[in-house]
Formats: C-alpha cells, sequence, structure tokens
C-alpha cells in the first residue's frame, strides 16, 4: 500500500494534460493522543514507575522508550523508502521518456529526407525517351499556342462533348417533326413527305448554326483584329442566312399550300419585295420556331469548346498526350508529392511531441527541487512527534515510581540521525540543459527542415516539370 500513491503520482506527471500540483504525500503522522492510545503509553509508563523501571543506573533507554522509538523509527524509514522509491521512478520516466530518440531522429531529418529524394530521382533515369519527347512536344505546342495568343489560363472544354451533340441532334430532330407537321400540307405524301422536306430545311439551319457557333463564331474573341473582325462581320452573315432560310420556309409553305406547281423563282421574288406578307399564322410560327432553333444551335455549337478559337484543341492535344504517355511520370510524381507530405507532417509532430515531453520533463524535475525540502520537514515533525511522546512516557513514568529516575530522563531527547535521500538527476538535469537550446529554437529549426523538405521535393520533380505545371494549372482553374 505504501506505493499506492508513488505509482498515481508518476502516471500523472508523465501525462502532459495533468496539472501536477501535489502529485504524492509522505506517510500521515498520527496525533500525538492517538498514539499514546494506540502503544498504550500512559498504561506502561505508569506499571513501569510502579516497578521502578527503567533502573536509576540505567544508562540507555527503557523497553517501552524503545518501543516508542521503534515506531517513529519505522515511520522516518517508511518516509525515506517512499520518497527514494518516488524519486527513482520519476528518474526511470524521465529517462524512458523517449525524448533523445525524437531529438536523434530531429536531428537527422535532413539527411534522411536528401537520401530518400536521391534514390527516388534515381528511377526518373528509367524514363523513356521517346515518352518525354512526345511530352514535351505537346507542351511546347501548348505553351506556344497560349504565348502567340497572350492566353494565361488553361481552355475551358468540356469532357465530353456528347452533352452538347445530343442536345443540338434533339433540337434537329426536333425541329424536323415540327416542320414536317407543318410541311405535311404541301405534298401528297402527307407528314412523310412533310419530314423530307424538314430534314433539308433543319440541315440548313441547325445544323449550319451548329458548325457555325462552333468553328467561326469565337473568332470574335481572336487577338488578331483581322480575325477579330471576321467575327464580328459573320454574325451579319449568319444573320443574313437564318433570315433566308427560315423566311424561305414560311413563304414556300404559304405558296404551294395555294399553288403545288409555283417556281421557287416567284418564291424568291416575294421573299425579296415583301417578306413580311405572310398571312397564315402556321406559316408565320414556322418562321418564329426555325429562328429561335437555329439561335439555339448557334449557343450550343459555341459552347462546345473554349470560346478561344483554336485553343481547346491545343488543351486536349497536351492533356491527351500526358494522360497517354505520362503514366510513369505520374506515378513518379505522386509519389514525390505524398512523400513531401509525409515528411512535412511527420517533422511537425515530431517537433510538437518534443514540446510536451520537454515540458513534462521540466515539471518532472522541478519536482525534485522540493522533494527534499518536504522529506526534511517530514522528518524533523516526526522526530518532534517522538521526542514528546517519549517525554510524555517519562513524565507518567516519574508519577508512579517510588525511587529516583534514571539520570539520562533529564537530557533532552532526540532521535539518532537519519540518512538523507539519495537523490542524484545530474544526468537528467544536463539533459534537459543540452535540450533548453534546441527548444528555444524549435520555431526556426522546424521551418529551416521544412523549406529542405520542400527543396528536396522541387529537386526531385524537376525531371517532370511540365507535368508538374499541367497539374498545377488543372487544379487553380478547379
Amino acid at each position: 500500500m505504501i506505493f499506492k500513491n508513488v505509482w498515481s503520482g508518476i502516471k500523472n506527471i508523465f501525462s502532459t494534460e495533468v496539472e501536477l500540483g501535489e502529485p504524492f504525500s509522505f506517510p500521515k503522522i498520527k496525533p500525538l493522543n492517538d498514539v499514546i492510545k494506540d502503544l498504550k503509553i500512559d498504561d506502561y509508563a505508569k506499571k513501569d514507575g510502579e516497578k521502578n523501571l527503567p533502573r536509576s543506573d540505567r544508562k540507555s533507554l527503557g523497553a517501552t522508550e524503545e518501543k516508542i522509538l521503534g515506531f517513529y523509527n519505522r515511520l522516518t524509514q517508511d518516509s525515506k523508502v517512499f520518497g527514494t522509491e518516488y524519486s527513482n521512478n520519476v528518474k526511470q520516466n524521465i529517462d524512458n521518456s523517449g525524448i533523445m530518440s525524437v531529438y536523434a531522429k530531429i536531428d537527422n531529418y535532413k539527411k534522411t529526407t536528401t537520401n530518400w529524394f536521391n534514390e527516388k530521382k534515381k528511377e526518373s533515369k528509367n524514363f523513356k525517351y521517346f515518352t518525354d519527347e512526345k511530352i514535351k512536344e505537346a507542351v511546347n505546342r501548348y505553351k506556344e499556342f497560349r504565348k502567340n495568343n497572350s492566353l494565361n489560363r488553361r481552355a475551358n472544354y468540356p469532357v465530353s462533348t456528347r452533352f452538347y451533340t445530343a442536345q443540338v441532334f434533339a433540337i434537329f430532330v426536333l425541329e424536323c417533326f415540327i416542320n414536317g407537321w407543318f410541311l405535311k400540307e404541301v405534298t401528297t405524301q402527307g407528314l412523310l413527305g412533310g419530314l423530307s422536306i424538314a430534314i433539308i430545311i433543319s440541315v440548313f439551319n441547325v445544323g449550319f448554326g451548329y458548325l457555325y457557333g462552333k468553328l467561326i463564331f469565337p473568332f470574335k474573341n481572336h487577338i488578331n483584329s483581322s480575325k477579330k473582325i471576321f467575327g464580328n462581320l459573320s454574325i451579319i452573315l449568319i444573320s443574313v442566312w437564318f433570315l433566308f432560310v427560315n423566311f424561305f420556309t414560311a413563304h414556300y409553305r404559304e405558296e404551294v399550300i395555294v399553288n403545288n406547281n409555283v417556281p421557287l423563282t416567284e418564291i424568291f421574288q416575294k421573299i425579296l419585295e415583301n417578306p413580311m406578307a405572310i398571312n397564315d399564322i402556321k406559316s408565320f410560327m414556322l418562321l418564329i420556331l426555325g429562328f429561335a432553333f437555329g439561335i439555339a444551335a448557334v449557343g450550343y455549337g459555341y459552347k462546345s469548346d473554349d470560346p478561344y478559337p483554336g485553343f481547346g484543341k491545343a488543351q486536349r492535344f497536351q492533356d491527351e498526350t500526358m494522360r497517354t504517355f505520362a503514366k510513369d511520370h505520374w506515378k513518379y510524381f505522386e509519389e514525390c508529392t505524398e512523400q513531401k507530405n509525409h515528411l512535412i507532417r511527420e517533422i511537425r509532430i515530431l517537433y510538437q511531441e518534443m514540446r510536451l515531453k520537454f515540458k513534462s520533463i521540466r515539471k518532472m524535475l522541478d519536482l525534485f527541487t522540493t522533494l527534499d525540502e518536504r522529506y526534511n520537514i517530514q522528518v524533523n515533525k516526526i522526530n518532534s512527534e517522538c521526542k514528546q511522546a517519549i517525554m510524555h512516557y517519562r513524565d507518567e513514568n516519574e508519577r508512579s515510581r517510588s525511587d529516583r529516575a534514571p539520570k539520562y530522563f533529564e537530557k533532552e531527547f532526540s532521535l539518532p540521525k537519519t540518512s538523507e535521500l539519495n537523490i542524484n538527476i545530474k544526468d537528467q538535469d544536463k539533459m534537459v540543459n543540452s535540450l533548453k537550446i534546441k527548444i528555444t529554437n524549435i520555431e526556426k529549426d522546424q521551418r529551416q527542415i521544412v523549406k529542405h523538405i520542400e527543396s528536396s521535393y522541387e529537386d526531385a520533380i524537376s525531371k517532370v516539370k511540365d507535368l508538374v505545371d499541367f497539374q498545377s494549372e488543372a487544379l487553380n482553374e478547379e
């Protein structure tokens, strides 16, 4: 039971979160009256006195006095054992804290980092020349395009054009059916005949609109002034084209219903003379829907690639080349990046661990500065209690004696001197002092090591720099 508080104290003190305060206390000293009662000092003093014990000529303590002395001596020894055992366990915990192994790992971190990345760089020597040249060609082509066209962003093109193609196709089919339904009245074959005419119209309306939006309309964004003017003027041309196609469709329906053999030249002439002379509501609806489908086709064609002409194609060529040929390069780059992030995380954890361990050890060492003092206070209190117990026995003994008391009764009693606690923490103190400078500069050292990790990483991935730039641009765009 004597060491129960010791182990509890050690356990708590070694935790970095515990408030140390009073981790343990020495064995409790009973009040004098309790000791007198427990040891039956009054009874023995009276019995010994009636028998004139100890004898008048006795020069050493009597049996009852030795009993009292033994009780307090045991208390003193228990206190010494308790303090010694506690200090030894604290010292052991300091030695077992692992702070020096953490220190050694940190001290060797730059070398470990350099060695890892140097070994990793050897893998880049195995990259195939053909692959390297393919990647270089794609990157140079892409960079040259960006430079020549003053572009400082990645191309904004859809991952798949199927979505836009599907929507344009849906518009095409929808216009065919709507126009076919409106034009079924102009043929002898009904809806089927109307659809055949409608397909031709949709090709000129939706089909041309989509191709214009994809291939010509983006030139309005070109850096070259001539091409930019062409792109802007093309808006007028496509507008005229849509007007012609859709007015022709509306007038064709209206005229053919009246005269199935009307010549096309007459329809063209009517469009030129009075294009708005459309009397049938269905023909007018055909005109409006034709404009709507044509403009929608232009929009989907424009959105199907980057708004800058040719940029989407250059970007796709680079991206597809990277995905096709840079598999080994990607693996190398990702492993280097993963190791860099791991090393930075680990060094920060090590420094945090070192801070906590150092703080805990300092608190443990601070306890030793008061342990001796507390032990001496404990021993002095035991001496005082023992002296009072002995003197109480002698007073009671003298009252019951018939002859004079021994002469040593007159001398002031004191316990034999107890050896001091043997606390030697020079090694632990030396260790803490050697780490103090390291802890003081911990932030600066951590930054230097992180900088070294990043420098070693940059050197290792220099072989795949184009790939790094490619990934960096992609991430920034996201």
